[in-house]
């Protein structure tokens, strides 16, 4: 959630390098950045937030870094949203101990903060964060050990939660050294320069070759020469190479643009080489070795968050259609009730990121236990990738956009390829799974014509867009697609939005159906569209706007506007449905003048819990 990048190298271009590469991690969502360099003499630190600007951007901190040409080896940066505290300059990274000799960025949440404030005893904190206490514990164990080292892995056994943090010594130009407890820090090494980061989009001005993600309770020493890894005080070796490919804007003006327009590629990119329509069964390399235990599951359930969530909602109802039992958890809840399970049952864990703490804290439990956990990822080297037994990438390369979409579509897309593959030990027959295969051939050029329509869905928001109250309304497998839509409108244009099953309408949303109010229905031809033909009559009884998504000629009088999308297997229909909702949501933002990549509160990769 918060982003993190230390500099330290010989080109002393690390003032540059640190605000260019903080400028990068802005797709997370923040709500204040910072920077420290360590000028050899001295450290200056920078700090802007929405207490000094709204609506500020990497420029605004640039503008306060002066512009004199000077040599800096040695810099930190973050991009913060907030946890412990408001949003405020105070409350910005980097933060320093009392005497400011260690600056400190980091990234979650210390849950006994309580308990580490009454061994420092009172003291002038100048902020509300966590960050701050924990720099000043470190700053008290240095002057125990006399040994960074020593006091940031005291540290590290101390605090409680999922963290990583990188520390600067004012009087250690030449070292940084950053520590990770069940959150992500990545190291790379170019030219005589070493750098580390909680995210791959840091990296992207660097032709680093050599990188390196720190495992749980791992320190590592960062020089200009490179790294050395510590577990327990000892210098371990390890290297682990991960690449992501770079991204920019082109001819977009918005991430979310950009990534809604490039669905035809990454969805034909997510199937591409695993349908195997001899056999009708998909090529799964990542799970093949597993083959013979998962055939032996009964049930299996799916954990995620947000749009991970409904994609887990998808492959519930997905799997019940294929005869196979099937469960959806929201993951922060999952912990925290009496959850039933079988030994030999299997967990799915879906995530973009690969990264977001309320899932993991569920596979470390589901680890206890025992369980086969598979992940559902787009991040390869992320945590989920590397804690799951094994998974499926969904291939859908980088997302910028705090609002997912291409990532959905390829999570629904590897869903059901995994549904097929698990079917076809079981009961599905050779021409079921040929015939499933075909159509799944036919969605990405599918999904264009939905792209191309992209200007009367333009004309349908600025006609639609004086409503302040929307149902997404959809029956069976479109009730994912309601939901997804809703929480799209919501997290990007803060409009009020609902989703609910169409049949239950009547027994009590109804009530708000008026003039003002306007339904968005999707309502394909399927096997419950007589029924749901039934549901829209009843909400323009009422004198509700009707806007429809589907594949079959309507009444005119039925619907205020209709969007058309092409026909599929009504299971496979997701996969096209939720493509007009997601240009809906976004041209609402534009209409309404709000930032769709960076929408106010909330943060690309959820990393706190």
């Amino acid at each position: 959630m918060c982003g993190i990048f230390g500099y330290i190298g010989t080109d002393g271009r690390a003032i540059n390098s640190v605000l260019y590469s903080i400028g990068l991690l802005e797709h997370r969502g923040y709500d204040s950045m910072g920077v420290a360099f360590n000028m050899g003499r001295e450290v200056e630190l920078y700090k802007i937030s929405q207490e000094d600007k709204e609506n500020f951007n990497i420029e605004d901190l640039k503008r306060l870094v002066p512009k004199r040409k000077r040599i800096c080896n040695n810099g930190i940066g973050h991009t913060r949203w907030a946890t412990f505290g408001g949003k405020t300059t105070k409350n910005a990274h980097p933060h320093h101990d009392f005497n400011k000799l260690f600056y400190f960025v980091h990234n979650g949440n210390v849950e006994n903060l309580d308990d580490i404030k009454k061994e420092l005893g009172k003291g002038s904190f100048y902020s509300e964060t966590d960050s701050e206490v924990i720099v000043n514990l470190i700053a008290k164990y240095y002057r125990e050990m006399n040994s960074l080292e020593k006091a940031v892995s005291k540290v590290l056994k101390k605090i409680e939660g999922a963290n990583a943090f990188v520390v600067m010594d004012a009087n250690k130009p030449e070292q940084l050294i950053a520590a990770n407890k069940g959150g992500t820090i990545i190291l790379g090494k170019e030219n005589g320069n070493t750098i580390v980061a909680s995210d791959l989009a840091a990296f992207e001005p660097f032709t680093i070759k050599n990188r390196h993600i720190l495992k749980d309770n791992e320190i590592v020493e960062i020089t200009k020469q490179g790294w050395k890894i510590y577990e327990d005080e000892k210098v371990k070796k390890a290297a682990k190479e991960i690449n992501e490919p770079n991204s920019d804007l082109g001819e977009y003006k918005f991430f979310m643009e950009k990534e809604i327009f490039e669905q035809k590629y990454t969805m034909a990119n997510a199937i591409r080489g695993r349908l195997i329509t001899e056999t009708g069964i998909p090529k799964l390399g990542g799970i093949e070795n597993i083959a013979r235990s998962l055939r032996k599951v009964k049930t299996f359930h799916f954990i995620g968050c947000g749009t991970a969530y409904n994609a887990c909602l998808y492959a519930k109802f997905l799997f019940n259609r294929f005869g196979i039992a099937a469960s959806a958890s929201i993951a922060s809840e999952f912990c925290y009730r009496h959850s039933v399970f079988a030994p030999d049952d299997a967990f799915i864990f879906i995530s973009q990121s690969g990264e977001t703490a309320d899932t993991i804290e569920v596979i470390n439990e589901i680890k206890i236990k025992g369980n086969i956990c598979l992940g559902i990822v787009n991040v390869p080297g992320s945590r989920i990738w590397r804690e799951t037994d094994a998974g499926i990438s969904i291939r859908a390369g980088k997302e910028k956009g705090v609002a997912s979409t291409k990532a959905f579509i390829s999570q629904l897309a590897s869903i059901v390829m995994l549904a097929v593959f698990l079917a076809r030990q079981r009961n599905m027959t050779i021409d079921t799974g040929q015939r499933i295969f075909r159509e799944l051939e036919l969605i990405p050029d599918k999904i264009q014509e939905i792209l191309n329509q992209a200007n009367l869905i333009r004309k349908v928001v600025n006609k639609n867009s004086r409503f302040t109250n929307y149902y997404f309304l959809g029956r069976y497998f479109n009730y994912i697609t309601a939901e997804e839509g809703s929480l799209k409108l919501k997290e990007i244009s803060y409009v009020h939005a609902e989703a609910y099953p169409l049949g239950e309408m009547k027994h009590g949303p109804l009530a708000l159906i008026d003039k003002d109010f306007c339904s968005v229905v999707i309502i394909p031809d399927d096997s419950v569209f007589k029924k749901s033909l039934v549901n829209i009559h009843e909400i323009k009884a009422r004198n509700g706007k009707v806007l429809a998504i589907t594949n079959k000629k309507m009444d005119v009088n039925l619907a205020d506007d209709i969007i058309f999308v092409p026909r599929t297997i009504d299971y496979l229909s997701p996969l096209l449905t939720t493509i007009p909702l997601q240009l809906f949501s976004y041209y609402m933002a534009l209409k309404l003048k709000r930032n769709p990549d960076k929408p106010r509160n909330l943060a690309k990769t959820v990393t706190v819990s």
